[in-house]
């Protein structure tokens, strides 16, 4: 092989590990407190819109309790930050991302229903508890990473419930 090809094939393996790189620093960029706050919000509103959905159409009785949990947790929960958010603007509708998600909730059939409600719950959570952990040590205002460290244990008991009904729920 010639030297000009292990230099170009070199520097592409660089340029790639690179990308990556900057890839990962951007999914572990700290957010700023609004930005926290937004999508906290969202997603919380998104959790309680699908809880409601669940209570009507799951099968499984104990996928129906855990969105009676994710109703009264992200509720409060949404109290909260309301009351950490001060002066920044909270939210009051999904975004197109999770409005998606609602609508796949609605147009789910009674037979996999509950496997697509576990599976967005089961995303939904390891997304919030990594956005939670991040704020929760690394965040900059006091309120909002105390909120994010107060409600991770909440996310995180979540996923765990989560974890005892794949055995029911997936198929």
């Amino acid at each position: 092989m010639s030297a000009s090809r292990l230099i170009a094939i070199a520097m592409g393996s660089a340029l790639i590990g690179f990308g990556l790189s900057l890839v990962r620093a951007q999914v572990e960029r700290v957010p700023r407190p609004e930005e926290f706050i937004n999508r906290a919000a969202v997603a919380g509103i998104y959790e309680v819109k699908a809880a409601r959905i669940a209570l009507s159409k799951a099968q499984n009785a104990d996928l129906r309790a855990f969105a009676a949990t994710m109703i009264k947790d992200h509720t409060a929960a949404g109290e909260e930050l309301k009351a950490v958010a001060g002066d920044f603007p909270m939210p009051t509708a999904l975004d197109s991302a999770h409005q998606e998600l609602i609508d796949q909730l609605n147009a789910a059939t009674p037979e996999n229903f509950d496997n697509v409600y576990w599976q967005q719950q089961s995303d939904a959570h390891k997304e919030a508890i990594s956005l939670f952990t991040l704020v929760s040590t690394e965040g900059s205002n006091g309120a909002v990473k105390g909120f994010a460290a107060k409600n991770l244990p909440m996310l995180q008991h979540h996923q765990e419930m989560l974890g005892a009904l794949e055995k029911t729920v997936v198929p």
